[in-house]
């Protein structure tokens, strides 16, 4: 995002008061944490579920709350089956969290113009960096989840192929409701969303 050009509709934004409005306000708070954020946490907690309950027959009811019964015995799991179980569903909810960031990347490029008013591809606003680092965060990724070494210093495990893919519609998801909030912002300028937007 540091190569990002910056918006076409920049100059038709009155200027920042420096006193009154600095770069992290509020409202960019309530976009990164309120938004984006609750959306990212709730993709990333479904996959970590969705995985025990798949792989392990464990639904979340029995894993909520668990605590101290989460040992030798639950739910006819041995401690080393429980624990390869929470390692791996912690692996695919980090990899969950890389391609949330993918849908990140494109959302913060722009505060109001729309992915296609800005289109990071072609044009004179792309950016080729962004293709680059969708590759190098998955070949990170990879890394941590899928190499012997890297899996016992991180207690991390191996994912199951689907759950490489089960996330990208999550991603898209953000790029959707994000495009969504970008529109209303520049139809309507006066609304309620617009005037909690980033």
């Amino acid at each position: 995002l540091i190569n990002e050009e910056p918006e076409s509709d920049l100059l038709l934004h009155p200027p920042r008061d420096p006193k009154n409005e600095g770069l992290v306000n509020t409202k960019f708070f309530l976009q990164a944490y309120g938004f984006v954020g609750l959306w990212q946490t709730f993709s990333g907690h479904f996959m970590f579920f969705l995985y025990i309950y798949l792989r392990a027959g464990i639904a979340p009811k029995d894993v909520f709350l668990a605590f101290n019964n989460w040992t030798d015995g639950y739910m006819g799991k041995t401690q080393a089956e429980l624990s390869h179980i929470v390692q791996v569903a912690g692996s695919v909810h980090f990899f969950t969290l890389v391609v949330m960031q993918w849908g990140n990347m494109f959302v913060a490029r722009t505060r109001t113009l729309s992915f296609f008013q800005q289109n990071p591809f072609k044009g004179p606003k792309k950016n080729p960096a962004l293709l680059i680092a969708i590759p190098i965060s998955i070949v990170v990724a990879l890394f941590v989840n899928e190499i012997g070494w890297f899996n016992r210093v991180f207690l991390t495990g191996r994912i199951p192929i689907e759950f490489f893919f089960i996330p990208i519609p999550f991603a898209l998801f953000l790029i959707v409701l994000d495009e969504t909030r970008k529109m209303i912002v520049r139809r309507y300028p006066t609304s309620l969303v617009a005037r909690l937007a980033w």
